[in-house]
């Protein structure tokens, strides 16, 4: 994310009581991984990350317990929807929307460049910048933004252990300001 400026990019905005948040998160069992945003005029701000969560229900509790009185707000990973989690029986996308939470994903992942276009064009386009973050609440991710490889394929490196809060944030912003427009949606 190379337009990334820890400075340009800052946002001393927080949690407000009881507005809607929006996160996104990425599924890896004992490495999962979320970003909360709220919106800010037209502008996401992201205020706070959940890292190396165990699995589904572990994010479940955390988010639960960080954010009562919130209307939660999930887009994930779409392969959540395969049965993955703790009790094989249920989806990770079924634990979610059983927790209360109203989830937005589409039937697939949009391509990983898609996802991180639609990053960077928010980070900085044109001199603008659009995609903020709150740098103490959210440490890994501004990492990510600053040291994220990537391959010959020019996606990002998985081996660096890098990806994963940078998938979650890419979840959220390539649904809501995506560079390809959806023609179909699932419903929450």
């Amino acid at each position: 994310y190379p337009e990334f400026d820890r400075e340009a990019n800052s946002s001393d905005e927080t949690i407000k009581p009881g507005e809607p948040l929006f996160v996104g998160m990425d599924f890896n069992v004992g490495k999962m991984a979320a970003v909360v945003w709220v919106v800010r005029g037209r502008d996401p701000h992201a205020v706070d990350e959940i890292v190396n969560g165990y699995d589904t229900p572990d994010m479940i509790r955390q988010i639960q317990g960080r954010y009562p009185g919130h209307r939660i707000n999930v887009y994930p990973d779409a392969s959540g929807g395969g049965r993955r989690s703790v009790d094989a029986s249920q989806s990770d996308l079924a634990l979610l929307r059983q927790a209360r939470f109203v989830v937005f994903v589409n039937s697939r992942n949009p391509a990983v460049k898609d996802r991180v276009l639609a990053m960077n064009r928010l980070i900085c386009t044109n001199g603008e910048r659009r995609l903020f973050v709150n740098v103490a609440r959210c440490p890994s991710l501004v990492e990510s933004f600053e040291k994220q490889p990537y391959n010959q394929h020019g996606e990002p490196d998985k081996s660096a252990g890098l990806d994963h809060i940078s998938d979650a944030a890419g979840y959220y912003l390539s649904y809501q300001y995506p560079i390809i427009q959806r023609t179909t949606t699932a419903a929450p």
